[in-house]
């Protein structure tokens, strides 16, 4: 029993401390996210049209938003609360708010967003299995290749007398 009395304040000072290193692995993987799109835009696509595409990757989250929040769960909200309202035998007065109870308010938005984030995990999934040989192999080699072509040019303009001012 003398034991009992450390093991829960040695144990309590692990679940601290396993807790702290837990949370900055989650803040750290989630700062990770939010600052890497220049740096996954540039290595996916290259950097020939990297201003168009960082845009179109910076206006894609405020469009979707606005369709889903708006358009989709919005309406679908507005649609059910009629419903129950007329089911209640209430008329809606002009400018009243609309008060919708139960799953039923969000069931289709919530579904319509789970099947829109799945099939976005599919395109993800197909560009991971298409982009998998290249970035397997040496991406880097190209990049070496030109240095070495520049190097030798050097070279080759020095032994030849021909060097630059």
């Amino acid at each position: 029993m003398e034991n009992f009395g450390l093991h829960m304040l040695v144990g309590r000072w692990f679940m601290f401390f396993a807790s702290i290193l837990i949370l900055s692995v989650a803040g750290g993987t989630y700062i990770f996210g939010l600052y890497s799109e220049e740096v996954k835009i540039s290595l996916v696509f290259g950097l020939k049209h990297y201003s168009t595409l960082l845009n179109f990757g910076g206006a894609a989250s405020p469009i979707g938003a606005y369709i889903f929040n708006v358009k989709v769960a919005g309406n679908l909200y507005d649609r059910e609360a009629m419903k129950q309202m007329a089911a209640h035998g209430i008329i809606r007065k002009r400018g009243e708010d609309l008060t919708c109870t139960g799953v039923e308010c969000y069931k289709l938005a919530f579904l319509i967003i789970a099947a829109s984030t799945f099939v976005g995990f599919i395109v993800s999934l197909v560009l991971v299995i298409r982009t998998f040989k290249f970035y397997k192999g040496d991406i880097y080699k190209k990049f070496r290749e030109q240095v070495k072509a520049v190097d030798a040019a050097e070279s080759q303009s020095r032994t030849s007398g021909n060097a630059p001012l």
